[in-house]
């Protein structure tokens, strides 16, 4: 149990300081749990796969026709096809059942869950900085234009992510399935994947990222303990 200096200064009691300890063990115990999640996802063929690489996006060109245009310009109207080279589609699937552990916000393991033990009075500063900032980056991401644009505008990645993620692997938004299988018949999946799989790899190493801060939390606690300004209320 994580050992608390100065409670009898405070004026806590033998009670509440065991209630703040039980507390934060178990908030420990959950980082732990959230870190060994990430060692398997880190196992994963994706991610051994993608650790230094990029994918590589292959593109075919069908019945192209080509219009003559004002000065040097020239355009062109042409059916396409791109796929991902060695593409492995059980490798994604795999990638994907893990990865929504850490997105979807009521999973114990999630990334909001985690933040909520960031977000505690006895967390340090420094780490909780830390962790919005890592937060805040992948966020980031998210919220950026994909690479593939269409007539009526860009799309986010956050979008390309929840479409393939809940229409392509889980199939459980009709809506997003129909997205994706149109994707997929457009002949443009490959472009989709890359942008997928680029974002998939920022992810891991997010979450490598955040293991590292959780690791160097536990350590603190378990070795200096807390110290009594750290703790606000019996309710921390």
């Amino acid at each position: 149990m994580v050992k608390i200096e100065g409670g009898d200064v405070a004026g806590l009691t033998p009670r509440q300081l065991n209630r703040i300890a039980q507390a934060i063990d178990e908030d420990l115990e959950l980082l732990e749990d959230f870190n060994r999640r990430v060692d398997r996802l880190e196992r994963s063929g994706f991610s051994k796969r993608y650790e230094a690489d990029i994918p590589n996006v292959i593109a075919r060109m069908e019945n192209v026709s080509f219009e003559g245009g004002d000065g040097p310009r020239l355009s062109f109207v042409a059916q396409v096809h791109s796929w991902i080279e060695d593409f492995s589609q059980d490798e994604i699937d795999a990638f994907i059942l893990s990865y929504r552990i850490f997105s979807q916000r009521n999973d114990r393991l999630s990334i909001a869950s985690l933040a909520s033990i960031y977000d505690k009075v006895w967390m340090p500063p420094s780490a909780r900085e830390c962790f919005e900032d890592a937060r805040n980056q992948l966020a980031e991401h998210l919220d950026s234009p994909a690479t593939v644009t269409f007539p009526d505008g860009y799309m986010l990645v956050r979008t390309l992510v929840d479409v393939i993620i809940y229409g392509g692997l889980a199939h459980s938004n009709k809506q997003k399935a129909k997205i994706f299988d149109s994707w997929e018949s457009s002949g443009v999946m490959g472009f989709m994947w890359a942008d997928f799989m680029a974002y998939a790899k920022e992810a891991v190493e997010t979450l490598k990222y955040m293991r590292g801060l959780n690791r160097a939390v536990i350590e603190a606690l378990n070795t200096e303990g807390l110290r009594l300004e750290a703790v606000a209320s019996p309710d921390a």
